[in-house]
């Protein structure tokens, strides 16, 4: 398939992007026949698509296609895409862009919660090993009894942690005293404060919980509660 292009160059006829005839015009009116010398010199007709680059009149554009369908060539139209599929691949292109970018963005949203929640464990895993440090170092005056035992302690600190995650609390530090155990530690609301509370005092060793102070900094909440313990 051959190409015959009209410019205000001249006329070109093109193959497989090669020029491989030419001829040139000074006027619209030797337009015509400047088409039918270039198709002449060709014994075999050939398919050939018409592509006019400058303003011509009806009737010449005419007389060219009607010299092309004489010489036997065979006219093919240019594919031309249409507004309507303009609009329409503008529009699948617009869609795609979105889609893409509301992916990368709960994407993104998704790895910041994961970081922000590696973080949140390890923030907890070092307070547990301070708190453990703590323990290990606790040491008796002269004159003082041990009343809790290394594995009763144990027993405490798993019922606290389990009253603890139950609640939504986080304990911050712990004190073991002679028949007291003081809780400092932070909740999101009062709701968990006192649900803490409610946990705590279903344990038979509790026999009295009450709180020193809430007080609220920000967003978070901080207590401070002692609890009696038999």
């Amino acid at each position: 398939m051959k190409i015959l292009e009209i410019s205000d160059r001249g006329i070109k006829l093109l193959e497989d992007g090669e020029i491989i005839n030419q001829g040139l015009f000074q006027d619209e009116e030797e337009i015509p026949r400047e088409v039918n010398e270039l198709l002449s010199i060709y014994e075999v007709s050939d398919e050939v698509i018409l592509k006019i680059k400058i303003v011509l009149d009806n009737e010449i554009i005419l007389q060219i296609k009607e010299i092309i369908s004489k010489k036997g060539w065979l006219l093919k139209e240019p594919k031309v895409i249409g507004k309507k599929i303009k609009v329409l691949t503008i529009i699948i292109l617009t869609v795609e862009f979105i889609f893409g970018l509301a992916i990368y963005l709960r994407n993104y949203k998704l790895d910041t919660e994961n970081l922000n929640l590696k973080k949140e464990i390890i923030s907890h895993k070092k307070n547990l090993k301070e708190l453990d440090i703590k323990i290990s170092e606790v040491s008796l005056n002269e004159g003082e009894e041990l009343k809790f035992k290394k594995t009763k302690i144990g027993d405490i600190l798993v019922f606290l942690s389990k009253a603890c995650k139950k609640s939504d609390v986080n304990l911050e530090k712990i004190e073991f005293l002679e028949n007291k155990i003081i809780l400092n530690g932070t909740g999101k609301n009062i709701n968990s404060i006192f649900k803490l509370k409610k946990y705590l005092s279903m344990d038979k060793k509790i026999v009295e919980s009450k709180f020193d102070f809430i007080k609220k900094e920000g967003e978070i909440l901080y207590f401070l509660m002692e609890l009696e313990t038999s």
